[in-house]
């Protein structure tokens, strides 16, 4: 890790990418599998945006000993 402390943005990021990419595709096949109209899509792309809000959130705000 950088001695800046930028780790811990960098780890933020990739998380609210990762839930946002993984729970859209999640959200895509089961749009695919009940013939929905991207309400799964849609769903799972806001939670993902939600988690990764919240990672950031702890990584700004909260030090490494709080919960």
């Amino acid at each position: 890790m950088k001695p800046d402390g930028s780790g811990k943005y960098m780890a933020a990021a990739s998380s609210m990418t990762g839930s946002v990419l993984g729970l859209g595709a999640i959200g895509y096949f089961i749009d695919l599998k009940f013939g929905w109209p991207q309400y799964g899509v849609l769903t799972g792309a806001l939670l993902g945006v939600m988690i990764g809000m919240y990672e950031l959130y702890k990584s700004i705000y909260m030090k490494n000993g709080d919960k």
